[in-house]
């Protein structure tokens, strides 16, 4: 398979670099880096204890010791030559003269030559210190040929003096790294010590004074050398543990903006640079590519239950499983293997882009049938049991599966055709995977224009409400009404709440609606008490999430006074299902509404979870029977017996009991026939504007 790996100029590649150097500098920080004093003992021969460490020393320093060298290697090789001319001038030509040219100058200049190779960098001080010994060997050789031929070498003040200094000058070369200098200051001492004794013709006396004041000297230069080594790797000490508290910090914010830090997989900047050269060769006609996006279905609820902590785990070990399943063409890097521009050797790359929704990008892709095959897999890693606080739990995903390059080009729109796709799997029924197509594109772009033009629509005044009649069926009374929104849109004309509504629901919207349609039937209330016509109960009905709101009751209460209603004026629907969602929080809610005295009604009873032992919990007003068990009423059967049946227990429970979806004759005298005279329906009424129901309202009844 080919590497996917990212190629941005001076971006990927220079971060990668980084990212190698920063792993060994870690490593190099965690052994030595906080190294106590006990790691550079006052010993003869410095070293630091970690071998890595010590390279990092070496390295550091010997960009300026290097050049520095090479400064001080032409430097002898000048003196050298100004040794040959001064003597050359005062005592004339002479061979041994000459040798200074010949032999120690090439010596010299060999080493500089040596110096400015490539790989002379990682021999540098031993290679160093041979030649400087090479240098003083031959130097030796010359003052004592030059002593032969009566110069003035050795045996003269002068030649003690030169190799006075180049004790110092081996110190000053090679002082970096002491124990190369003192092997080399050891070894030109002892050829000196044996010249002063046996060479020179000196008496046991001078040899002794000579001697003595050299010797003082070398341990004169060799304390200076050992002492600024010391100091030197100290120094490097505290500056190496900055720089590498300095790197650890760029790393963790390069890993920060590269990955998730709760699964450690690549973030959707990430996943965007790994897959950018596999989509370039899908548009240039290479082997395709496609996104996979997984959501995992009504993860909002196991949030709200557990919160961040165990959620995180749980997706942490959601992430390994859906590695797992991976595995088998390699995976994506761990924490700490660089942030960016890492060549993945396999076709598939896993990213984390939301709170439950991850993305697994295919290379190289011979046709849908892969993809397919992968997805599969995937579900079911999703499906197996996750243990969250001690108990097991199973979950389901949905995936949409977008293709590069038929549904899109970049990794952008690919996505988004995924997460599409993903909605409209969840929306399905979950715990599947589907494909895009143009269809669901062009359902994704009307919802979102949808979305738009409704929060358009709260602010322009095109929201309606309409009236439902509930009558008593025996003789056609109008004993309430429900409030029922409608949007008139400019273009679209009248849409129906269920268009609408479960995407208001999605956006956040509902509650703007939800307020907009309290406001309007307490104004409608307010108009029609104005008027002089009967006020009669008016059912709003509340979405699930306004039973989670503490001050509901409060906040009703409020409206009302504002508009100088009863509360009784005001009877609120909600369906079975959202009560029972959080049982607790709604039995307080709904017996503080109570209380306050307005009308509770349980709307679509039967469809929902129909516990006889919540049901008795709740303090309810009204059962409405839902339209599902009203439809084949008349023809008796189950839907005849379980609505006499819910007929039964609301009257048993005291509940005044309405049936809604009522259509045609046969359905009333059945409803009549068992005891619910109290419908709803298009047999008596259609939804209706302000203008066509108050002329009802007026006449108390809904056959004009």
């Amino acid at each position: 398979m080919r590497a996917i790996e990212t190629q941005t100029p001076g971006g990927p590649a220079a971060e990668r670099a980084l990212a190698a150097e920063g792993k060994a500098a870690a490593e190099a920080a965690a052994s030595a880096g906080d190294a106590p004093a006990s790691e550079l003992p006052l010993r003869l021969l410095l070293r630091f204890s970690d071998a890595g460490f010590e390279r990092r020393f070496v390295q550091h320093y010997i960009a300026f010791y290097l050049r520095y060298a090479q400064a001080s290697l032409l430097l002898g090789a000048l003196l050298v030559s100004g040794d040959w001319l001064i003597d050359h001038l005062a005592h004339g030509g002479g061979a041994a003269n000459f040798l200074r040219l010949s032999l120690a100058v090439p010596v010299l200049l060999l080493g500089l030559a040596y110096s400015c190779l490539p790989q002379s960098r990682r021999h540098w001080q031993p290679a160093m210190a041979s030649f400087i010994v090479a240098v003083a060997l031959c130097l030796f050789f010359i003052l004592v040929r030059i002593d032969a031929e009566g110069g003035a070498g050795l045996k003269t003040w002068v030649g003690v003096l030169n190799f006075t200094f180049l004790e110092f000058y081996c110190f000053v070369i090679l002082g970096v790294q002491f124990r190369h200098a003192l092997a080399s200051g050891l070894m030109i001492l002892a050829a000196f010590l044996y010249a002063l004794f046996a060479h020179a013709g000196l008496s046991a006396y001078e040899a002794g004074y000579w001697a003595y004041h050299v010797l003082t000297v070398f341990i004169l230069a060799a304390g200076i050398g050992w002492w600024r080594e010391f100091v030197l790797r100290k120094e490097f000490l505290a500056r190496a543990a900055l720089d590498d508290s300095l790197l650890a910090a760029e790393q963790r914010a390069l890993r920060l903006a590269h990955y998730d830090e709760v699964t450690g997989l690549p973030n959707r900047r990430l996943l965007g640079e790994l897959a950018a050269p596999a989509l370039a060769r899908a548009c240039a006609g290479g082997p395709a590519c496609a996104v996979l996006h997984l959501e995992i279905d009504r993860f909002g609820g196991v949030h709200e239950l557990y919160g961040h902590g165990p959620s995180d785990v749980m997706l942490a070990g959601m992430a390994q499983r859906l590695r797992a399943c991976l595995r088998g063409s390699a995976l994506v890097p761990e924490w700490g293997l660089g942030p960016v521009g890492l060549a993945v050797e396999s076709d598939r790359v896993l990213a984390r882009l939301g709170d439950h929704a991850f993305a697994v990008f295919i290379a190289e892709l011979e046709g849908q049938e892969r993809a397919s095959g992968l997805a599969q897999r995937l579900l079911a890693a999703v499906a197996e049991p996750v243990q969250i606080d001690g108990q097991h739990m199973l979950l389901t995903a949905s995936i949409g599966i977008a293709m590069c390059p038929g549904d899109a080009q970049d990794l952008l729109n690919l996505t988004r055709c995924a997460e599409q796709t993903a909605r409209v799997a969840a929306e399905a029924g979950g715990a599947q995977h589907k494909f895009f197509d143009e269809a669901l594109n062009a359902r994704a772009k009307d919802r979102v224009l949808l979305e738009s033009e409704l929060r358009q629509a709260l602010l322009s005044d095109q929201l309606r409400l309409h009236y439902q009649p509930k009558v008593d069926a025996r003789s056609a009374r109008l004993v309430g009404a429900e409030a029922l929104l409608r949007w008139q849109h400019p273009q679209r004309g009248l849409i129906p709440p269920g268009l609408f509504i479960p995407l208001a629901e999605d956006s956040g919207l509902i509650a703007p609606l939800t307020d907009w349609v309290l406001h309007t039937a307490c104004q409608s209330l307010r108009r029609w008490a104005g008027q002089g016509l009967t006020v009669l109960p008016l059912s709003v009905n509340l979405p699930a999430s306004s039973l989670a709101d503490a001050g509901l009751p409060e906040q009703l209460s409020a409206l009302v006074q504002h508009y100088g209603l009863q509360p009784a004026w005001l009877m609120l629907e909600l369906t079975e299902t959202m009560v029972m969602r959080e049982m607790a929080t709604a039995v307080a809610v709904l017996d503080r509404l109570r209380q306050l005295g307005f009308g509770l009604s349980l709307d679509d009873f039967g469809t929902g979870y129909s516990s006889l032992s919540h049901l008795k919990r709740l303090p309810m007003s009204e059962l409405k029977i839902d339209r599902a068990f009203i439809t084949d009423v008349a023809r008796g059967g189950r839907d005849a017996a379980l609505a006499s049946a819910i007929i039964t227990l609301g009257r048993e429970l005291g509940l005044q009991v309405v049936a809604e979806g009522v259509e045609t004759q046969e359905q009333a005298e059945f409803l009549i026939g068992r005891g619910c005279s109290l419908q709803q329906g298009y047999w008596f009424a259609r939804p209706l504007p302000p203008e066509q129901f108050e002329p009802m309202l007026r006449a108390g009844t809904c056959r004009l």
